[in-house]
């Protein structure tokens, strides 16, 4: 099943233990907040938006987002190379998140905004077909950007087994508690602004836009990567510490006196939803967080020491030419399951993710506030369960979580097919089902990787986290595209009606609903099944990845 067996002990040595600061792993984690709240509310709702508040046919609607996904994949391998071959100060990472916060934050905003070319509602749709192209695959180009060199900084943090579960459970708690995040705000602006779709949907890009800079910012500020410089020294690093912490202590305190209703009346604030003093909250207690990370820092010895010898191969040797280097990835056999599986995991995801609202509002038949409570019942089950399956993985293995938490996660999709309007319950009960698996999807396949790229280390004396996580994300995108692509078309050959804007959302014909219930249930648990095929034919366990350790230390040990 494996080149490498655990009966091929080159010596008896353990691999030495890279133990990450709690510290570390949080400012990590936060890293992908803001990638997983933008990602989050454009699976959700951004087809929904282009249909029911932009008032786009399906079909234009899923080609916009299909020709912007495209667009993105073919960036991946492009920005992952380039990455794998940057030499700065501050590592091979770090640049190319911190160069591309920015311009990441403003074209995720733009995409909320419903400019008005024509009275023509033809030539008008055909104009905004084009600006949410040009955004989308500008937005998509900056995301890839920032989250590509992001997925690539584990191996550069950790080598040990465990503890790159233990990072990748800190990173999806953030991720899922992104998502979470992003699905309350979502709620709370869609009841502040029940009435006014376009300025619903204009603040709720504005916020994530802001939560996702600052949560960006907090993590390339605080961690370095193995053998470089941080981006800021220890003296700034802690002054930018104590003036966000006192910024957040404001914003905290300013909050929460719009709440009490006494400060309340001195401040002007009217009755009902103080939706400004949750955001107000919220913001200082993440810009609070980010502050005291600064001040307690603690990097670790392995990240700071210069004889290292982590990397040493990667950086003596010329890299492989990108055929070459394609060729290497795809030889890898562990690889190629890996990226099965989180391929059929994720198409999963996104079928689901981009079709339930419209199973919620047109087969459910519930107000589209409803909506993020549903979605919050999944992802608010997955971030659970992450630290029950990273228990339990660190016991059995991480085969043998994808295979239960995947398990539990068809038999919820099958159920969604059987749902009836009048079942809101039982709703209730199959999105914290399915909860269960999306978890194992968020975890494992990601935790698996490293692993396999310390394989190939061993075979090609290289290191290149950037191509192996490109491809990954490549496949991600890919399946993202295909999945809105497919439910655009789907529901356009089906009848759907688009709602007019301003007008109330339309009662939807009998073979939309159909086309609807199979893309969020049989769909998806097909293409679960074959993720659970792959994983059975994986050959990577923990003593097999224990021994390439130990031959990699030797290799090392042996160079140095």
């Amino acid at each position: 099943m494996s080149d490498f067996s655990a009966t091929e002990s080159a010596s008896n040595q353990t691999p030495i233990p890279e133990k990450l600061n709690f510290s570390t792993k949080l400012a990590y984690g936060a890293g992908d907040l803001g990638p997983a709240m933008t990602a989050n509310i454009l699976v959700f709702f951004l087809l929904f938006f282009f249909t029911n508040v932009a008032g786009l046919p399906p079909g234009i609607a899923g080609s916009i987002l299909t020709i912007g996904k495209i667009s993105d994949a073919i960036n991946d391998p492009i920005i992952g190379i380039l990455s794998d071959r940057t030499r700065s100060r501050w590592g091979r990472r770090l640049p190319w998140i911190f160069w591309g916060i920015i311009p990441f934050g403003i074209l995720f905003f733009l995409q909320w905004i419903v400019p008005r070319f024509s009275d023509n509602n033809t030539v008008n749709n055909w104009w905004l077909f084009g600006y949410y192209v040009l955004i989308g695959v500008l937005f998509n180009f900056a995301y890839t950007i920032v989250n590509l060199p992001y997925t690539a900084l584990t191996p550069e943090l950790t080598e040990d087994y465990n503890e790159r579960t233990s990072l990748n459970s800190f990173r999806f708690t953030f991720s899922i508690g992104g998502s979470i995040l992003s699905l309350i705000i979502a709620g709370l602006i869609s009841v502040y602004y029940k009435d006014d779709p376009v300025t619903q949907y204009l603040v709720l890009g504005l916020v994530c836009s802001l939560l996702s800079v600052i949560a960006l910012l907090w993590c390339v500020l605080r961690i370095q990567e193995r053998r470089t410089q941080s981006i800021l020294n220890e003296r700034p690093k802690k002054t930018l510490g104590i003036v966000l912490s006192a910024v957040g202590f404001i914003l905290i305190i300013y909050g929460i006196l719009r709440l009490i209703p006494l400060t309340s009346a001195l401040l002007g604030v009217s009755e009902g939803l103080d939706l400004y003093a949750i955001l107000a909250i919220l913001i200082g207690l993440q810009i609070g967080a980010f502050g005291l990370t600064l001040i307690f820092s603690d990097p670790e010895t392995h990240l700071t020491d210069r004889s290292s010898s982590n990397n040493s191969v990667a950086e003596t040797e010329d890299p492989l030419p990108f055929v070459e280097q394609l060729k290497i990835v795809f030889s890898n056999k562990p690889f190629r399951y890996v990226i099965g599986m989180y391929l059929c995991s994720w198409l999963g995801v996104q079928l689901t993710a981009s079709i339930l609202i419209y199973f919620v509002v047109s087969w459910m038949g519930l107000d589209p506030q409803a909506f993020p409570s549903v979605a919050i019942a999944v992802q608010g089950t997955a971030l659970v369960m992450l630290f029950v399956w990273k228990t339990i993985s660190d016991r059995i293995g991480k085969k043998a979580v994808y295979f239960i938490g995947t398990s539990i996660w068809i038999i919820a999709q099958i159920g969604l097919f059987s749902l009836q309007p009048s079942q809101v319950e039982l709703m209730y009960f199959l999105a914290v089902l399915a909860g269960f698996g999306v978890s194992v999807a968020y975890l494992i396949p990601w935790s698996m990787l490293p692993d396999v790229i310390e394989l190939d280390e061993l075979t090609t004396g290289q290191r290149r986290e950037g191509i192996f996580y490109s491809f990954a994300i490549v496949v991600q995108k890919f399946c993202l595209a295909f999945a809105l692509f497919l439910v655009g078309i789907a529901l356009e050959w089906a009848g759907f009606i688009e709602r007019i804007p301003g007008q109330p959302i339309p009662v939807q014909p009998e073979n939309a609903l159909l086309a609807i219930r199979i893309a969020v249930a049989p769909l998806p648990a097909v293409v679960l099944i074959i993720g659970l095929v792959l994983a059975y034919f994986y050959p990577l366990t923990g003593e097999i990845h224990a021994e390439i350790r130990l031959k990699l230390q030797e290799r090392r040990n042996n160079r140095g």
